[in-house]
């Protein structure tokens, strides 16, 4: 995909991962439409930078979790832009549980998670890429995590959450082509405020797991969302950027 003049919707873009994503479009000239939830001052400081990078962008303010909600996003993003050709679903969220802690989910954890993480991507890939194919295709593209390869993570509600994600993109994959490539990418630690919660001892454990001994650079990561979005041949697979943890 030749990417100047496109435009793109990132869930959760106004901060960590979403924001070095958005930028990274902006520079290779995609107008940005950056959604947040809450933080509304950050996703407005991602647009203006955005914008001074020579792109048009706006913020969408939007619940991932609800349908109405990505229906409208997707739709603001069409009115500002007049097309949409990239969506990334990035935005997450999670509770910190030890798996050992059975007690420490209850049913309003895993459906919050389960909306956020997993029915999100299905809703909102749905909503866009009713506009996508106005235009004849697009790029969607899910951050999903390393923890739903493995039996890792904040919790157990998170793992799982992740794991249907990819699962998700697998399927969505299918029920898009040709005209949309739907793929995932799967990070391991990223030195984000995701990891406030996490301890400098957990840190550095997670860090000695991966066979590279180290984070994964922020920007590196969100470099491989563009190199996907730019590739015609690739669809239904989920990337691993975490320093080698899974191998």
């Amino acid at each position: 995909m030749e990417l100047k003049g496109k435009s793109a919707l990132i869930t959760g873009g106004g901060t960590g991962l979403g924001r070095a994503i958005v930028l990274l479009l902006a520079k290779e000239g995609v107008n940005v439409a950056v959604n947040y939830s809450r933080s509304k001052d950050d996703a407005e400081k991602t647009a203006a930078d955005a914008r001074a990078l020579g792109v048009k962008a706006i913020t969408v303010q939007a619940d991932v979790s609800s349908a109405a909600s990505v229906e409208n996003m997707a739709a603001e993003t069409e009115k500002a832009f007049g097309r949409l050709d990239i969506l990334v679903n990035n935005a997450g969220t999670t509770k910190f549980v030890p798996f050992k802690d059975l007690d420490g989910l209850d049913e309003e954890d895993w459906l919050k998670i389960f909306r956020t993480n997993t029915m999100s991507v299905f809703f909102a890939s749905r909503a866009a890429a009713k506009i996508m194919k106005k235009s004849g295709g697009g790029r969607i593209i899910s951050t999903v995590s390393n923890a739903g390869l493995r039996p890792s993570g904040s919790s157990i509600a998170y793992s799982v959450s992740k794991a249907a994600g990819i699962h998700v993109t697998k399927c969505l994959a299918v029920a898009l082509a040709p005209e949309i490539s739907v793929n995932a990418i799967a990070p391991g630690l990223l030195l984000t405020r995701w990891h406030t919660a996490t301890s400098p001892e957990q840190v550095a454990k997670i860090k000695e797991s991966a066979v590279l001994h180290k984070e994964v650079n922020i920007e590196e990561c969100a470099a491989m969302y563009i190199a996907l979005i730019k590739n015609d041949n690739i669809t239904g697979q989920t990337i691993t950027v975490d320093s080698g943890i899974v191998i």
